[in-house]
């Protein structure tokens, strides 16, 4: 027994020295070449485009709602970007956008850059300046939409229109669209969808919204992160009801309809019942995360083949973004009882809103649910549900593309691929090709991604700049 146990200690001790000696190899690519810096012309040019795109209260719409205000979006962009809507091929699928750049060779595959026109309501109350005004302040234009997403579409129109300016064709044919209720989780990119697909388009690569380039994508890092978006998670929400028979509240009995909801909330908050998996792409994320963390996290990251149990143990606890990119989670987000404070309801009810995860989809989470609800006697009901969208290869040469570019335009980055755990537009368009990607290629603070729908929402005008220059490179270079 004393030498199987030596050899268990010898054998530990070699893993850890295997491990600390990789970890001390584990060194952060060099930074290429700086690039010439932004200029004055290239900030104001921003700020003007931007500004009066943000100036038009875009909030989201149906299709069979007043457009107006999308209209008049598109007015102004006509004006903002005169060259493209000379050029360009463009479809309006109520009020949807959709422009073709015709490629100099009709056999290549074609690609395409999306967005979406729509923002979440805003009231002026709490706001620096008016929620609509588009206004710069200390370098850092504000308003609704100026981050999400109107930020995406201004970088990839003035490429374009730059591009154009300067007589660039591209090789492919280039593909743009803008929706009007992203916000909402409405049809316009799936009627886009529907468009395309009447007409056998496909595309050998998809670049949406979704990542960035974020100055501190993760606690801990010491350098900004390009995350490029693969796949976004499922959703589901659910309805879940107790029954009884009410009564009145001065004599009540044992496991009333709310309290045997509130316990089987609280069991599947405690538990948090769903399989947890790592994702081989979700290794890759934090593998290539690894070199911008200090010891000991550098170590942990950067020998997962190592210290895969410890990380799955201890990320839920200390992340909720590390729960969220292993598993499907659950959060009790609107409830009703009765009408009365002194009358114990008959049939109250909560709601639970599931992001479900690529390896424990829809059903297979509801299971879970239905399982603990069985339990306390509750009824679950389905409200709306969408799995997870297909995972992009990140071995493609369209992601190797793409990373070739960020590299080039933000040598101070690192890159890394990431899971969406809100929704895109981007996943219809998985239909339509084996690499959609969400990356829009502008600088932001943590401040400024969490404000997208806040007050004060706002975006560094030097940062779209940046982008600008990001989709000309892109485009110019495109040859695949």
């Amino acid at each position: 027994m004393s030498f199987v146990l030596l050899g268990l200690l010898a054998l530990i001790v070699l893993l850890l020295c295997v491990a600390v000696v990789r970890t001390l190899l584990i060194k952060a690519p060099a930074p290429d070449a700086c690039h010439t810096a932004i200029t004055e012309e290239e900030c104001a040019v921003a700020a003007a485009k931007l500004g009066a795109m943000v100036q038009v209260p875009t909030v989201s719409r149906r299709e069979d709602e007043d457009l107006s205000d999308f209209y008049r979006l598109h007015a102004v962009m006509e004006a903002q970007f005169p060259l493209l809507h000379q050029n360009l091929e463009k479809t309006i699928l109520n009020g949807t956008l959709l422009y073709r750049w015709k490629g100099s060779d009709p056999a290549r595959k074609p690609i395409l850059l999306m967005g979406h026109q729509d923002v979440v309501p805003a009231s002026n109350e709490g706001w620096r300046v008016d929620a609509y005004s588009g206004e710069v302040i200390d370098g850092d234009l504000y308003g609704r939409g100026s981050m999400d997403c109107k930020s995406t579409m201004y970088v990839e129109l003035q490429a374009v229109e730059e591009l154009l300016a300067e007589g660039f064709t591209p090789k492919c044919d280039v593909y743009l669209e803008y929706s009007i209720n992203e916000e909402t989780g409405g049809d316009g990119a799936a009627a886009a969808v529907r468009y395309l697909k009447e007409k056998g388009i496909t595309f050998a690569l998809v670049m949406d919204e979704g990542g960035a380039v974020i100055e501190e994508a993760v606690a801990g890092m010491d350098r900004p992160y390009a995350v490029i978006g693969i796949t976004e998670k499922g959703y589901m929400d659910l309805k879940i009801t107790a029954r009884g028979k009410g009564g009145h509240s001065s004599t009540p009995p044992r496991g009333t309809p709310a309290a045997r909801l509130f316990a089987f909330a609280n069991e599947i908050e405690r538990k948090r019942p769903f399989q947890k998996k790592l994702l081989p792409e979700v290794v890759e994320m934090f593998s290539q995360m690894a070199p911008s963390f200090r010891f000991p996290m550098r170590l942990i990251l950067g020998n997962i083949w190592l210290f895969k149990p410890l990380l799955m143990a201890l990320m839920p606890k200390v992340s909720p973004f590390g729960e969220a990119v292993m598993a499907t989670t659950c959060c009790f987000t609107q409830m009703r009882g009765s009408d009365a404070a002194n009358v114990i309801p008959k049939e109250p009810y909560l709601v639970a809103n599931l992001r479900t995860s690529v390896h424990q989809g829809c059903e297979a989470s509801l299971a879970v649910m239905k399982k603990y609800a069985a339990k306390y006697d509750l009824e679950i009901e389905v409200l709306m549900q969408r799995d997870a969208s297909p995972v992009s290869n990140i071995h493609s040469k369209e992601y190797a593309y793409v990373c070739q570019c960020i590299r080039n335009q933000f040598p101070d980055a690192g890159i890394a691929p990431y899971i969406i755990m809100g929704g895109t537009d981007c996943r219809h368009f998985h239909q339509l090709t084996e690499n959609a990607l969400r990356f829009a290629p502008v600088r932001m603070t943590n401040a400024q991604s969490a404000g997208c729908h806040a007050v004060d929402e706002n975006v560094t005008v030097a940062a779209l700049a940046e982008g600008v220059r990001f989709f000309k490179m892109f485009l110019r270079g495109y040859d695949l």
